[in-house]
């Protein structure tokens, strides 16, 4: 029984992710879920209390996919430069393989001028784990950690911003312009 649970789960999952992804949380509705996935209302209400758990677990099944892909993308480069700006080609081949949909977190909560706790926690998440990753790296690149920190802050929001015009322009160049700015900002450390 567990198992057949855990199957209808992830194939309501599976089917909110897409939808979420190709046309958005507020086009998306639970009506067109549940048909879409071939299920009971009550199968999926079951599974997911209410739509914004279903995009909670959406946030964080694409948060994890895309850390997942991007360590094992960068797990050769072992030099903390080059991994920084490897992560933005990773971004750029992730953006191209979603047809420049974008940044799903931001997406999902620049849809929600009133957003619920739930989604705002998944997508702080998500952006501080960003943020993480990136200080952690520049820390590796830099002994003063003040300036390590802001250093990050800034390679941060170059991969955001870039992330984001990528998908206005359906094209990588803003990402590549942001990577060569943090190549530039990392030609100054020691």
């Amino acid at each position: 029984m567990e198992t057949q649970e855990i199957t209808v789960r992830e194939h309501i999952l599976q089917t909110a992710t897409r939808l979420f992804h190709d046309q958005g949380y507020n086009l998306t509705g639970i009506n067109q879920i549940i048909d879409e996935a071939g299920v009971a209302k009550a199968s999926l209400y079951y599974h997911f209390p209410s739509k914004e758990d279903l995009c909670e677990a959406y946030l964080h099944r694409r948060n994890n996919l895309w850390f997942e892909g991007l360590l094992s993308y960068l797990k050769e480069v072992e030099d903390p430069r080059q991994r920084i700006i490897k992560t933005f080609d990773y971004r750029a081949i992730h953006l191209k393989k979603n047809h420049w949909g974008g940044c799903s977190h931001i997406k999902i909560i620049s849809e929600m001028p009133q957003r619920g706790e739930k989604i705002d926690r998944a997508v702080l998440l998500q952006k501080e784990k960003q943020r993480k990753f990136f200080l952690e790296l520049t820390e590796q690149a830099e002994e003063n950690k003040k300036k390590a920190a802001t250093l990050a802050e800034t390679i941060f929001l170059l991969f955001d911003g870039g992330t984001v015009q990528c998908q206005v322009y359906r094209d990588a160049a803003p990402l590549q312009a942001a990577k060569r700015a943090v190549v530039s900002l990392l030609s100054e450390l020691k």
